[in-house]
């Protein structure tokens, strides 16, 4: 009889310290973009997870092992848009007992990437899920957005303009406007709640305007939307594009408001010349992080 008393009570505390380790996601956010869609799932310690793809019709399934319903798990598929190129509906359901299933349903193949990235201010851990296309897309590799699929095509889609005089220029000049930042990573903060990927987007459209203005030159926007591009994407881009020069955009907070005036930093072949220089690519790798 003890022994049945004992074995009850190891059960049953057991049972109670598996319910104590469940525990709900803290966010979910999801992030389409032209080059794929970023789904991250953000808790306060890293979610054991599996994942795999199933067909006819075609899904991604994502476990999510010690996790319990809550809030954020129930918005993630009010975030979807119709217009998604990639996702026509998500669903969250209790698989098992103390296992949530994610399901995506899809509109085409896809290659997914699955990762975990470590606690970085303001987020806490996150499980990422990428949504790439299975094939080429539409958009080739390296295409900037707004640009045509085919350079030759870009006098196709511009407004006529009359052929002046003088001078005739040999080619246009390519610069491509990165706005820094974008999506899940907002940034620099503002007193009054100012984003520094919103700053940055907003003087990258304008200072398209001006360049497309000139008659010898033409600009391409890395992004032209709230969404994150990696900084290894970035230079892809740019460099898909042709680009002449590549011009990073960035609108950094200060705590004194009174400040004012820009810094204007030049790439070395050598490296970060000055302590500066080694803060701000510090800073700006750590982005990455934010991002994914």
């Amino acid at each position: 009889m003890l022994h049945a008393l004992l074995r009850t009570f190891l059960l049953c505390s057991v049972l109670v310290s598996g319910l104590a380790q469940a525990l709900q996601l803290s966010a979910t956010r999801l992030w389409p973009s032209p080059d794929y869609t970023r789904i991250t799932l953000e808790s306060t310690k890293p979610v054991t997870h599996k994942f795999f793809m199933l067909s006819n019709p075609e899904r991604l399934v994502v476990d999510l092992e010690g996790v319990e319903p809550g809030p954020a798990l129930d918005a993630l598929a009010g975030q979807l848009s119709a217009a998604d190129p990639y996702i026509s509906a998500i669903r969250v359901g209790i698989n098992r007992p103390g296992v949530m299933r994610v399901v995506l349903d899809l509109k085409t193949t896809i290659k997914p990437s699955v990762f975990q990235l470590q606690p970085l201010e303001p987020y806490g851990h996150r499980l990422v899920v990428d949504i790439y296309p299975d094939q080429a897309a539409s958009m080739p590799p390296g295409q900037l957005a707004g640009q045509p699929a085919n350079p030759s095509d870009v006098a196709a889609v511009e407004p006529a303009r009359p052929k002046p005089a003088v001078p005739q220029y040999v080619r246009l000049i390519t610069v491509a406007i990165d706005a820094g930042h974008g999506g899940e990573d907002p940034g620099a903060l503002g007193a009054n709640g100012s984003r520094e990927k919103d700053i940055t987007l907003a003087l990258a459209k304008k200072l398209k305007q001006k360049i497309d203005a000139q008659e010898n030159m033409r600009a391409v926007l890395v992004r032209d939307g709230d969404y994150f591009v990696p900084l290894g994407q970035r230079v892809v881009k740019a460099r898909g594009a042709k680009a002449d020069l590549f011009l990073s955009i960035h609108a950094d907070a200060f705590i004194k408001p009174e400040a004012r005036g820009s810094s204007v930093f030049a790439l070395s072949e050598n490296g970060a010349t000055s302590v500066a220089a080694r803060w701000l690519a510090k800073k700006e790798n750590d982005a990455d992080l934010v991002g994914g």
